[in-house]
């Protein structure tokens, strides 16, 4: 395994101290775990929106507000065109 440098500020560095001995864990560990979950949870999301129909707004019907004119309804629907 290589080792890495990486700078952080020292108020994160302790931080990352007091919360990595609550785990009964080094900062360097601590840092890996987070790292790697965070790089699972981007891959995860990007495969299950890579699934998930593209976003559309073409069969929404958008409620009218109580007191609203037809101007304004109009002005209203035109931001989602």
């Amino acid at each position: 395994m290589a080792t890495r440098t990486v700078e952080i500020s020292d108020d994160v560095f302790e931080v990352a101290k007091r919360a990595a001995a609550i785990d009964k864990d080094d900062v360097t560990t601590l840092l890996e775990s987070l790292v790697r979950c965070r790089a699972e949870y981007l891959d995860a999301l990007a495969d299950l929106s890579s699934r998930m129909p593209p976003f559309s707004l073409d069969h929404y019907e958008m409620q009218r507000d109580p007191g609203e004119t037809d101007e304004e309804y109009e002005d209203r629907k035109s931001l989602f065109r």
